[in-house]
């Protein structure tokens, strides 16, 4: 019973050897997923996260070597191991780039004793790098230091923002350890996330430790991912309090001289120094900076974010504004009093709050949407989710049994890249005078929608659907868009 159910990713082209190799994992007991190139990989790692992953060096589309060194320059996935399968003639050949980005390698095909250890070790590995760092497996202080010092070695344009959670004392005080740790992954979640949808493809993301983060981006994103972070988490965090917190606004907590007050909701400052106008020369100096940033923060009422724009002596203080388009969508989301989905899912019975925990935990470490989460785990149906859904987001879910082959749809494929479609997750479903039904994975999507009305001149109806839906959908629709050409 070595791997416990443990999820194994299996990269391999040759047919023979993934079916064998296949066959033992599982006579091993790990969950195996199964992949035949290198973008598979990617897209099954962004959606499944699995234990370990072993990969085939030979794989198309992206070998497996470059496939490594993306994963480990991620900082979601640089800390799952990966074992490449590698032809013994080319291990010498490629000694640099397997020391450079692979926690392990052994001759393809493998001796089932060898791998079966290899897979042992690398696991045990990874919970030992875990235990370092269990609550957001983000990289620690040598990481951060590393990265900050080879920033200022380049002198190309950077900016360091510090993310501090204000009152996490007073919330860690009253509700405990374990609720101060689902706070301190769901704060790792909301950065990380934010990140990587508003930031560049190769900004970095550490936690030095308790409720303080670090993002290493570029001047031109710094504010926009703070602002962005922002949002996420004065919309989200209160949720964490019971229903009488959220609603007095604080709770009752002790001052270090034992007195009673009134202490806020938690809210989160973020410090930013960039180079943009005044040069860094040590790290030093530039944390210096965003300590005196800190302190004046800690001065202002909720949450916020300052840059240092120009010299340490003169600050410039930028407050977190919403484009136009996020305003509407803000404001209608006030109106019907947004709720997170697990919330809902508690409030209706359909999960415990100690379900709800468990879900959460398994949705910020691996990045899987939480109702995938509540799904896998056997706690809700996909149709116990979708009503749910309906109800946060104020958007009718769309019913796949109803899904009829429409003449004027496959016009409208035609108008809207395929490309755009993929990336965004829409698909047109129906088209009803000038109003496309459109099925979106994300119909809070205001840029995709605006680029669809672009393409066709029409108006959008926004359906939602979830992932396992959208591919049948996905499917079906382009099915019957190559028969009508």
């Amino acid at each position: 019973m070595t791997g416990k159910f443990r999820k194994v990713l299996l990269a391999e082209h040759d047919k023979g050897i993934a079916e064998i190799l296949d066959y033992l994992l599982r006579a091993w007991d790990y969950e195996v997923l199964v992949a035949r190139d290198g973008q598979s990989v990617l897209d099954i790692v962004r959606h499944e996260h699995p234990d370990v992953i072993i990969v085939d060096s030979n794989l198309p589309k992206i070998d497996g070597l470059k496939l490594s060194k993306i994963l480990k320059e991620d900082f979601l996935t640089a800390h799952i191991p990966v074992i490449i399968l590698i032809d013994k003639k080319q291990i010498r050949k490629k000694m640099l780039e397997i020391e450079q980005g692979v926690d392990d390698f052994i001759v393809n095909p493998p001796d089932p004793i060898d791998l079966e250890v290899r897979l042992e070790m690398a696991l045990r590995r990874s919970a030992h790098q875990l235990h370092a760092n269990a609550l957001t497996r983000l990289p620690g202080n040598r990481q951060i230091e590393k990265i900050i010092h080879e920033k200022i070695k380049e002198k190309t344009g950077f900016s360091v923002a510090y993310y501090d959670i204000d009152n996490f004392k007073s919330f860690n005080d009253k509700y405990g350890y374990m609720k101060g740790d689902s706070v301190i992954r769901h704060t790792a979640y909301i950065i990380s996330t934010t990140v990587k949808r508003f930031g560049n493809r190769d900004d970095f993301v550490g936690h030095i430790g308790g409720d303080d983060f670090v993002v290493v981006t570029t001047p031109q994103r710094d504010r926009l991912v703070a602002s962005e972070s922002i949002l996420s988490f004065n919309r989200l965090m209160s949720f964490h309090y019971n229903a009488e917190d959220r609603e007095m606004g604080h709770v009752l907590a002790k001052d270090r001289k034992g007195n009673v007050t009134n202490t806020p909701l938690m809210s989160i400052s973020v410090a930013i120094v960039n180079n943009k106008n005044h040069k860094m020369d040590n790290i030093v100096e530039l944390m210096e900076t965003i300590s005196e940033i800190k302190c004046h923060l800690k001065t202002l009422p909720g949450s916020n974010f300052l840059v240092n724009r120009r010299v340490p002596e003169k600050k410039e203080q930028v407050q977190a504004k919403q484009a136009p388009a996020q305003q509407k969508l803000y404001k209608r989301e006030a109106r019907f009093q947004y709720k997170p989905l697990g919330q809902i899912l508690v409030e209706s019975k359909l999960l415990t709050p100690q379900e709800l925990e468990t879900a959460l935990n398994k949705h910020w470490s691996t990045g899987q949407k939480i109702g995938q989460s509540i799904i896998g785990l056997g706690l809700a149906s996909s149709g116990d989710i979708a009503r749910a859904l309906e109800l946060q987001l104020n958007i009718p879910h769309f019913d796949i049994t109803k899904l009829k082959k429409h003449e004027a749809v496959g016009e409208i494929l035609n108008k809207i890249p395929l490309d755009l479609m993929k990336a965004h997750g829409i698909i047109p479903v129906n088209k009803e005078k000038n109003v496309i039904s459109l099925v979106m994975l994300n119909p809070k999507d205001i840029e995709a929608m605006d680029k669809v009305k672009k393409f066709t001149g029409c108006s959008i109806a926004p359906f939602f659907v979830l992932e396992k839906e959208f591919k049948e959908v996905w499917g079906k629709v382009i099915k019957e868009a190559d028969k009508g050409d």
